[in-house]
């Protein structure tokens, strides 16, 4: 038998219990289905309540004009754009160091010739902010400027209907009530069948 490595052994803990409990569950299920299936189905119709979602989703689903905010508080949103796009310039001007960044990465990345990733993330992160620092300056200064853009990016995009997807679908409680002592059999030889076959593999995390 194969035993569990230090490194695998957390989450097989965890992987085990999730399954052991799962398979409890269906035991009991099982169990209940042989004794006394009516109390099982009796619970299943007070627990199975069909949550209609289609109305909360259909008021997300529209548009939320807030250009008016926006443009009515231009200079204190341009102000924080600038001002977060400004600090992230400003320590990697002066409190960045690319040798930290190499030593955390540690030397096989030199030597494995990748040491010019750092370099490349650099490039992006200051194009990108000093972007950002630029439309922040626009807001603040000069909103008026960016309508245009506004405008043509602007644009609403009706999403996919999800009305095939709101309701019910592979509903096996007509199967169980309609044979519910065949299907507790099943359950329970089959979760039983599958705990002996984790037996070994509980018994070797339980020793650790």
């Amino acid at each position: 038998m194969h035993t569990l490595s230090p490194e695998v052994l957390p989450w097989a803990q965890g992987l085990l219990a999730v399954l052991v409990l799962g398979l409890t569950l269906a035991v009991i299920v099982g169990v209940l289905l042989l004794a006394r299936p009516q109390a099982l189905f009796a619970l299943n119709a007070w627990l199975s309540r069909w949550v209609e979602t289609g109305s909360t989703f259909r008021m997300l689903d529209q548009p939320h004009h807030l250009e008016r905010f926006f443009y009515r508080h231009h200079h204190a949103v341009g102000a924080m754009i600038a001002a977060g796009a400004g600090y992230v310039l400003w320590s990697w001007a002066f409190a960045y160091d690319r040798a930290d960044v190499l030593a955390i990465l540690g030397r096989s990345w030199v030597t494995a010739g990748l040491d010019w990733v750092p370099a490349a993330l650099e490039v992006a992160v200051v194009g990108l902010h000093g972007g950002i620092l630029a439309v922040g300056l626009l807001v603040f200064f000069r909103p008026s400027l960016l309508k245009g853009l506004e405008r043509t990016a602007n644009r609403w995009q009706d999403g996919p209907a999800t009305t095939p997807l709101d309701s019910v679908v592979g509903n096996l409680d007509g199967t169980f009530e309609g044979h519910p002592r065949i299907s507790g059999l099943v359950l329970v030889v089959s979760a039983f069948w599958c705990l002996l076959a984790l037996a070994p593999f509980i018994a070797d995390v339980l020793a650790r």
